[in-house]
């Protein structure tokens, strides 16, 4: 494959509220990354305060000076939402805050919006969470211009959606403007889900696979982790790259995966001591095979 130095894009999710939005392109260009994601407001609350219109120009003048591509940003929806909850209220105010936090993206200059898609809670079926999980999308971007809503695979932990493929594709389905959707695949969670990405071509297996049921057309990110948990654990368990049970051959096979090219690939590991996000960013990159 041909490989080029914007191939591999490496970073941590990070917080851009408290000190400063502009601040998680800054700490993205000085870790060595070139794709980032982060959250648009606090994760404790349903409400927050207007998104600071001078803070938004300081952050799209940031990532215009480091040259960041917007399709290499990836924004974090809240872990309070759930566009499929059969709870009124949680319903109805997750669908509040995705048209919110879409608003945020436009005023940030930003076009997707990484979230998970929804859990049933077990107290309604999985077609019934679909539903309102599409519903929710169809709402959202009735109410704002342009942004892609990107669902997560989930580790099939619980009553959550996505953790099959199948799954995302059904939401997608029925969702009116496809051109509007996209999938963010987490290897910890696909791992955890049952896709043996640990196995002999068990990358390559998974995009095949994620290719036929989904679409590779609608893949627009990378959350690049290993897993604590073992194979189809379900557990939502990240570590750090090449030292969970996924392991390091996987990950060199991601990062020279010609499927991959110019997919952001984005580091939600929990670091540790002499391998922290720089360092894993350094090394992932030493692991290309350039050609």
């Amino acid at each position: 494959m041909e490989w080029h130095s914007s191939r591999l894009r490496g970073q941590r999710r990070l917080s851009g509220e408290s000190s400063g939005i502009w601040k998680a392109v800054e700490s993205c260009a000085e870790m060595g990354g070139s794709s980032f994601a982060l959250f648009l407001g606090s994760q404790r609350s349903w409400k927050r305060p207007p998104l600071d219109q001078t803070a938004a120009a300081r952050f799209r003048e940031q990532r215009s000076l480091h040259g960041f591509d917007p399709a290499h940003i990836l924004p974090h929806g809240s872990y309070l939402m759930n566009c499929g909850s059969p709870k009124e209220d949680v319903f109805e105010k997750s669908q509040a805050l995705l048209v919110e936090e879409l608003s945020r993206c436009s005023l940030l200059g930003l076009n997707l919006y990484n979230f998970h898609p929804g859990s049933s809670l077990g107290s309604i079926t999985t077609e019934q969470c679909v539903d309102k999980i599409a519903g929710s999308i169809n709402h959202a971007h009735r109410q704002t211009p342009a942004v892609v809503t990107v669902l997560e695979n989930m580790s099939g932990q619980g009553s959550t959606v996505g953790g099959k493929f199948s799954e995302l594709k059904s939401i997608i389905d029925k969702v009116r403007d496809q051109t509007r959707v996209g999938v963010c695949l987490d290897t910890c969670h696909a791992f955890a889900a049952g896709y043996d990405l640990a196995a002999e071509g068990g990358v390559s297996a998974m995009l095949n696979e994620f290719d036929q049921e989904v679409g590779l057309h609608y893949l627009k990110a990378i959350h690049l982790n290993d897993s604590k948990g073992t194979l189809g654990c379900h557990l939502d368990r990240h570590e750090d790259v090449g030292k969970g049970h996924i392991g390091l051959p996987a990950f060199r096979d991601i990062v020279n995966e010609p499927m991959l090219d110019n997919i952001p690939l984005i580091l939600e590991t929990p670091g540790r001591p002499g391998f922290e996000f720089a360092e894993q960013i350094e090394f992932l990159y030493s692991l290309c095979e350039k050609k």
